[in-house]
């Protein structure tokens, strides 16, 4: 560190430098092959990119795909399976309206899991 006259003002030097660097423009040339440069790279890329994707292609066959008869047939099945339960379900709220002194299994199972119902609270509201 060295130190200048006067009451408590010191320089800090870095350590193999030469100071403040001033600022370094471009001139004309060197940014034109700058440009150049990097319009060069961004072109190299693109034309790889162009080549794998052409590649790609290349190896796939040109088959039309058909579309899936078993996408048709599972949707169909499940249509079925739907319909079906919608019966039942009319079946059982049948049964339930008629009052058939015979309950199933099922209805009986039904009924032991119902949970008794709690009187409702009663609310109190200050005047």
């Amino acid at each position: 560190m060295a130190e200048i006259s006067g009451p408590s003002r010191r320089v800090m030097k870095t350590a193999g430098g030469n100071g403040k660097k001033h600022k370094r423009f471009l001139e004309k040339k060197d940014a034109l092959e700058l440009a150049q440069s990097i319009a060069g790279v961004q072109e190299k890329k693109s034309t790889t990119k162009a080549e794998k994707h052409h590649q790609a292609q290349a190896g796939q066959p040109n088959e039309e795909r058909k579309p899936r008869a078993s996408a048709a047939r599972l949707k169909l099945e499940t249509k079925a399976l739907l319909a079906a339960q919608k019966k039942e379900r009319i079946k059982k709220r049948k049964h339930r309206s008629q009052g058939d002194s015979t309950p199933d299994d099922s209805n009986r199972n039904d009924s032991m899991k119902r949970k008794p119902v709690k009187p409702a609270r009663k609310s109190v509201s200050f005047a």
